[in-house]
């Protein structure tokens, strides 16, 4: 999860929602000012709209303009990419592992699917399902605080397609975009399927922080660290390196919401230091990206912030998936039946520390490099079950969303292909008629 490069995914996403929101979204006005200014709440419009017109993706709400589906490029190059950073993340995986193991020591495929044990395995599967629902979940909060309404329908569409364009994209820069364009597909207007996607950014990437910093320094401190033989000092490098890369957001907006003219100030110096430095080209267009970046995001998070109860429900979520999310290695390798009395904390810090040292790696899903720094970290535990136990933690937390978007994808041309041979039908036959 790059930082950086996310702010330039969330000014790109308002700027989106900002041509789908017209006059409204011109004047930088908050979810809820949008929503007077086209006459009536925007769970209002939706379920004026909840029958054929929230398909349409010229459809609208209040009636405004549907946003523009994100446009890929080339996306068959960036396919071929995929497949490749995927194929070399697994040969360094089974390489590595082999490295450390020794010739002989791993598993073979068939070894490990006979030490999988039943209970270990469901117990898997029931973490991996919560991460889903919790994030779902968050979306269902968030949904109620800005448009009034939870449609959980929705909510967990706009889950897993957030999850799989992220996870096909470099520096995960595609899954917001694209979430906020279906949302207005279902008659959320673009200023609140904006204000929606944006929140639960914030949230999810607090959670992930703080959590990883809790358990970062619990490792240090509880020297969780030391049992690393191979690549200590490459995991807790890289790690404090990604904690500090991931801050970054928070700590710039958080900075913005208490001290704002200090924040100006210290904004503008860097950005006329990177201008001299020749870092930067345009310095004003940078200020002024900048500063709408945290503009959104303050705006935004101030729409839920007026619902206290939603706020702690969502804030819960939050750090409630990332919790999960740091488990599946635990999980996955006690299902494999590895012998791991009292290191559940240990293997969720090294998980840590191996998530963040390869946040800022700019290849999907951080793919081709977070294998391998799975290996150094869970070579801990794991013994010769060691290989197969950080495939299954891939599997687990990245391309079960891979293979879940291919079939939502299908699924939805399908769906696409039949409606429109049924609409062509009934023409002929109203023709035939007449």
């Amino acid at each position: 999860m790059n930082t950086e490069n996310k702010e330039k995914k969330y000014a790109e996403g308002a700027s989106v929602a900002e041509e789908a929101g017209g006059d409204a979204a011109e004047k930088e006005m908050t979810a809820e000012e949008s929503r007077t200014a086209v006459g009536g709440s925007s769970a209002d419009g939706a379920d004026g709209q909840a029958g054929g017109a929230a398909d349409e993706p010229d459809a609208a709400e209040g009636g405004e303009l549907k946003t523009a589906a994100p446009k890929r490029k080339r996306g068959w190059i960036w396919n071929i990419v995929l497949i490749v950073i995927i194929a070399l993340g697994l040969w360094s995986l089974f390489g590595i592992s082999g490295e450390i193991t020794g010739e002989g020591g791993g598993m073979t495929f068939g070894e490990a699917m006979s030490n999988i044990n039943l209970p270990g395995a469901l117990l898997l599967v029931a973490v991996v399902l919560g991460v889903m629902i919790v994030d779902s979940l968050k979306f269902c909060i968030v949904n109620k605080a800005v448009i009034n309404r939870v449609r959980p329908g929705v909510a967990i569409k706009t889950s897993f397609l957030g999850k799989f364009y992220d996870g096909i994209t470099p520096f995960s820069t595609g899954g917001q975009p694209m979430q906020i364009y279906y949302m207005t597909t279902k008659g959320v207007s673009g200023a609140d399927s904006s204000a929606i996607v944006l929140i639960r950014y914030f949230g999810s990437i607090f959670g992930f922080t703080a959590l990883g910093a809790i358990f970062m320094i619990l490792g240090v401190s509880l020297g969780y660290i030391d049992n690393v033989e191979v690549g200590k000092t490459l995991l807790m490098v890289c790690g404090w390196v990604g904690l500090s890369v991931n801050l970054i957001l928070p700590v710039f907006i958080a900075f913005f919401v208490f001290m704002p003219k200090l924040a100006h100030k210290l904004t503008g110096w860097f950005i006329g230091l990177g201008a001299k430095l020749r870092i930067v080209k345009h310095k004003y267009r940078v200020m002024k990206k900048a500063l709408k970046v945290v503009d959104d995001f303050t705006k935004s998070f101030k729409i839920i912030v007026k619902r206290p109860v939603l706020l702690i429900l969502f804030l819960v979520c939050c750090f409630a998936e990332n919790f999960l999310t740091f488990s599946v290695p635990y999980f996955v390798m006690n299902a494999l039946s590895c012998e791991l009395d009292g290191m559940f904390f240990m293997i969720m810090s090294l998980n840590v520390f191996a998530t963040f040292g390869v946040s800022f790696i700019p290849t999907p899903g951080n793919s081709g490099v977070v294998e391998g720094m799975g290996v150094l970290a869970f070579n801990v535990a794991a013994g010769a079950a060691l290989a197969w136990s950080v495939f299954f933690w891939r599997f687990s937390v990245y391309y079960i969303y891979i293979f879940i978007g291919i079939i939502m994808t299908v699924v939805d041309l399908i769906i696409k292909n039949i409606r429109s041979k049924k609409s062509v039908e009934y023409e002929k036959s109203g023709d035939s008629r007449n």
